[in-house]
């Protein structure tokens, strides 16, 4: 007990120096932790359970940090990163919207064709090389066999021709003739680009909105948020059920549902994979077998995949098992998945996690890290992890194919992997061997467990129940005192002279009710429907493209929502069938929504769902006007916009209770309600903390000019 409380003075006297003192040289280490709420931390280290964020606010500099406008992932950590206001840096939202077929998209990162290798033209090419290369063998062999040089010359060009021909023929089957590639759409430069242009290595991991990643010079990236599954999507978990009829809770996310035809015996299933956008005439997607089988007395099951074979018993994990998915014989995509077994009893109930990129084994041209051979070193020290940006899945817990035991089991799984990666990192400095600069890395568990359990801490949620409170009241709490080891942690192994920031992107409140803006633009005159009856929209219908808006009279239709809470003016010359007129008509429109939304109220509760309408131009200093939307209506305590609002879809009333286990949110809520956390063993100036200043504070303290104006200011004490 002694040497824990001596711990902290001995930190105090070996880390905390005044601002005259900053070496440019000292080494920087920061830790990101999505959602960590600048409220519950406080309210938590108050109450001692926050002990080593307590001592780092105590020895050194703590204040709540103000996140963008809105406060979403994404959009916050690219104000991080670039220290740009959203409409710079152009991340706004998770979706975007292209004006002229008002389908939406992400905005994060989006593809792009390129030839792969000659194009059209490979088979010509591989043909006559090939041919050419043939014919030089043949006529040299013939040559050395003391053939005369006519016949070694005939039967050369009579072989190339042949090998030519053929080679031709199966480049033209086998080889694509284009090959999707992704591209990041985040604008300006980062500071690990500045830093490492100045000298500096930087190593990045897992910040959000890094893919593809981007080459950089003297250090090491491995992208996070936005890096997808095998299957493209931002996380697509499967479950295979022998149960009839089973029905996902919502049916608003992005799961693979597969029916088994029995529940006893051998059963025959498959694996749908990736979208085949290499050979676009042959199947859509690309599926492999896979072979269940169900032991006589039902205490394990065998499963057969792609070459694996594994057993596993009721409320068992697998190990990382490679799955491969050919689009033909020459062209295989590998990646990796873990099943659990949830039951055998009565029914079969088998879960697989997102299939994602094998980091031990990626497909060429795949990058995950920069530079490429960064990965190898991953995993030579950790070795295989998960590579998909959305890493712990909230989508099954979500629609009720696994319980939050095993939600807890992934998030734990997850987590203790990146920790491994940090730590690692940080011994490398300490023992003088990677000699970085700045180290960043990033932890979302904070932000997915608040996400799903807010419904047990909040008593006002339509879902919270004094059982699972009893339960899984703490798991908040348990997440919080997690980052909170995370950071004694790097305090003891980081080195002595070390800076060290703790940064989140925003904090957290309940999601109770969803307000549903289309619903209210309709029953206010904005946008008129055509009678028809839409499908609910999924996350599935944003991935494959589906229709969007499919009962919407464009004709008579002022404005609609799209995204976490985005209104756009249905503008003449801008959007395919805008009615809007630019100038005063735009102005009396966008007039009349912002005051009519500040204005409604909530008949249930008698409170206002929407406190706060943002005009583009009140919060962005500079945007591209056909991308950025028109106005940004932010929610009070309680509210966030509704999920099929999100994806352009009509609901039946304005405002509804959340029914989704996806209880705490903080997408369209008002900031200042949602502040995030910045601590620091360094002197900070008392100037009010916002997202956009932690990029030039992190420049400053090494004396790095920015490469254009900056929308934030250093937090350091003036010297």
């Amino acid at each position: 007990m002694r040497a824990r409380c001596l711990f902290p003075l001995a930190l105090a006297a070996g880390l905390l120096v005044s601002a005259a003192g900053l070496a440019q040289d000292r080494p920087l280490v920061i830790l990101g932790f999505d959602g960590a709420d600048a409220k519950l931390t406080e309210r938590w280290m108050d109450e001692g359970k926050l002990p080593n964020l307590a001592a780092l606010r105590d020895q050194g500099s703590f204040r709540p940090l103000r996140s963008t406008v809105p406060s979403q992932t994404p959009v916050s950590w690219s104000t991080f990163a670039t220290g740009l206001n959203p409409g710079r840096h152009a991340i706004f939202d998770f979706l975007k919207r292209d004006p002229q077929t008002y389908t939406p998209s992400f905005a994060a990162s989006g593809e792009v064709e390129e030839p792969f290798l000659w194009g059209e033209r490979t088979p010509l090419v591989v043909g006559i090389g090939i041919g050419a290369l043939l014919t030089l063998v043949f006529f040299g062999l013939l040559r050395l066999l003391r053939a005369r040089a006519r016949m070694a010359l005939v039967f050369g060009l009579a072989a190339g021709l042949a090998g030519g021909v053929g080679a031709s023929v199966v480049a033209g089957r086998l080889l694509p003739k284009q090959r999707p590639v992704a591209v990041n759409n985040q604008q300006g430069d980062t500071f690990w680009e500045i830093l490492g242009a100045a000298g500096k290595r930087v190593e990045v991991m897992r910040i959000p909105v890094t893919f593809p990643p981007e080459p950089f010079e003297h250090g090491h990236l491995l992208t996070g948020l936005g890096t997808p599954d095998v299957s493209l999507r931002i996380g697509k978990p499967f479950y295979f059920t022998s149960e009839l009829f089973f029905k996902p809770r919502t049916g608003d996310f992005s799961g693979e549902l597969v029916e088994l035809i029995d529940n006893r015996g051998v059963i025959p299933t498959e694996i749908k994979g990736p979208p085949n956008k290499l050979f676009p005439d042959a199947e859509p997607y690309i599926t492999i077998p896979m072979t269940l089988t169900v032991a006589e007395d039902r205490s394990h099951l065998d499963i057969e995949v792609s070459g694996s074979h594994l057993s596993l018993e009721p409320g068992q994990w697998s190990g990382w098992v490679p799955i491969e998915f050919p689009f033909n014989a020459l062209i295989k995509l590998g990646g990796i998945g873990r099943f659990y077994l949830i039951s055998l009893e009565d029914e079969v109930r088998l879960y697989l996690s997102p299939i994602q990129f094998d980091p031990t084994n990626l497909p060429p041209m795949t990058e995950i890290t920069f530079p490429n051979a960064f990965v190898d070193d991953l995993t030579g020290r950790v070795g295989r992890f998960k590579t998909i940006g959305w890493a712990i899945d909230t989508w099954s817990l979500e629609e009720g194919t696994i319980d939050e035991d095993v939600f807890f089991q992934d998030v734990d799984f997850t987590v203790s992997k990146y920790e491994e990666m940090l730590y690692g990192l940080l011994e490398d400095r300490h023992a003088g061997g990677q000699d970085w600069d700045v180290l960043v890395h990033y932890f979302e568990f904070t932000d997915r467990v608040q996400h799903m359990m807010w419904r047990y801490f909040d008593p006002k949620h339509p879902l919270y129940t004094e059982e699972g409170a009893a339960k899984y009241g703490d798991a908040i709490l348990n997440a919080y005192q997690r980052m909170d080891a995370i950071v004694g942690e790097t305090r003891k192994r980081m080195p002595n002279d070390g800076m060290l920031m703790v940064v989140s992107d925003h904090g957290f409140a309940s999601f109770r009710r969803a307000v549903n803006y289309n619903t209210w633009l309709v029953k206010n005159g904005f946008m008129r429907l055509n009678g028809e009856d839409a499908d609910r929209k999924n996350l599935e219908d944003l991935f494959g493209q589906g229709d969007f808006f499919v009962n919407v009279d464009w004709s008579a239709t002022q404005a609609y929502a799209l995204g976490l809470g985005q209104i756009y003016i249905n503008l003449q010359g801008r959007e395919k069938n805008g009615i809007v007129k630019p100038g005063a008509d735009y102005e009396r429109v966008t007039n009349a929504i912002h005051d009519g939304l500040l204005a409604y109220v909530d008949e249930e509760t008698g409170e206002h769902p929407v406190v706060h309408v943002w005009r583009r131009d009140e919060v962005y200093t500079e945007y591209d006007p056909s991308l950025i939307p028109d106005l940004i209506p932010s929610n009070g305590e309680g509210y966030r916009v509704g999920w099929q609002d999100s994806l352009g879809g009509i609901a039946k009333t304005v405002v509804e209770d959340n029914d989704h286990l996806w209880s705490g949110d903080h997408c369209s809520v008002y900031p200042p309600l949602v502040d995030g956390i910045l601590f620091a063993n360094i002197p900070l100036s008392n100037k009010r903390a916002d997202m956009v200043d932690v990029m030039p504070t992190v420049l400053d303290l090494y004396h790095v000019a920015p490469t254009t104006h900056l929308d934030g200011e250093s937090l350091l004490p003036a010297r």
